[in-house]
């Protein structure tokens, strides 16, 4: 029995759904609502002590981080095959997987604070907010936090996070030439560890990064993404706050 521990618009969520609904596997959902900080609750953090989404748990093996979820579900349920044959092909794959997480994630996560996370965290009193962070256990993520509460994402952070996603996305331009794929002819990993962040990309300012004008292989290949079932499937999971402004 699969489990899934996942936030309705987690990219690293997302990241692991699509996974799941590319290999066509039944999965329970158990719902993980991080603006209710149900990831800092001593019965999650028991089960994840990284406190993240998402979490797997498969017959009570516990597995965490996406990266590390997808290629698990890759090793265990290899009949729809995920991971490209060849050895170069798998490296560029690893490769993409590693971006994901080195370059999209931390940039994409600052970008998403002043135009989507604000808004949620200001129905909270300062106090409160003060008294979740101390249930983190990541003294680092939990001194972020409060200063990005406190502060906000500066002009000049935006910036570099918006330099840092361009120089990136030239890369995956550049890769995706001839594709179709992010690792040639095959539908692989590597496109379901980027398709989160490019989605992600497309409602944050500044959408035109992976729009057709400016990289018209990354738009082809987006449009190639959405077009699969598993997306369809693996992106339509509903928000379970109604009250929350922020869509998608």
């Amino acid at each position: 029995m699969l489990t899934l521990y996942h936030y309705w618009s987690s990219v690293c969520s997302q990241k692991a759904r699509l996974a799941l609904a590319e290999k066509g596997l039944d999965w329970t959902s158990r719902h993980v609502d991080l603006f209710r900080f149900d990831h800092w609750e001593p019965g999650y953090k028991a089960l994840n002590p990284k406190a993240v989404v998402p979490t797997l748990d498969h017959d009570g093996r516990i597995v965490i981080e996406s990266n590390v979820i997808i290629e698990y579900l890759e090793d265990v349920f290899p009949e729809v095959r995920l991971r490209p044959a060849d050895p170069y092909a798998q490296a560029i794959m690893r490769l993409w997987i590693y971006n994901s997480e080195e370059i999209a994630h931390p940039n994409v996560n600052t970008l998403s604070y002043n135009a989507r996370h604000k808004l949620r965290l200001a129905k909270f009193p300062k106090d409160q907010l003060e008294r979740l962070a101390a249930k983190c256990p990541n003294p680092a993520i939990a001194r972020r936090f409060l200063r990005r509460v406190a502060e906000g994402v500066s002009p000049r952070e935006e910036e570099d996070a918006y330099a840092t996603l361009d120089h990136m996305l030239d890369a995956m331009e550049r890769a995706l030439d001839p594709g179709p794929w992010l690792t040639g002819p095959s539908y692989s990993l590597a496109d379901v560890a980027m398709a989160p962040y490019v989605n992600r990309i497309e409602v944050l300012p500044r959408p035109e990064m992976v729009g057709a004008k400016r990289r018209p292989r990354i738009a082809e290949w987006w449009r190639r993404v959405r077009e699969r079932p598993a997306f369809q499937t693996a992106f339509s999971f509903a928000n379970s706050d109604t009250s929350d402004p922020v869509k998608r």
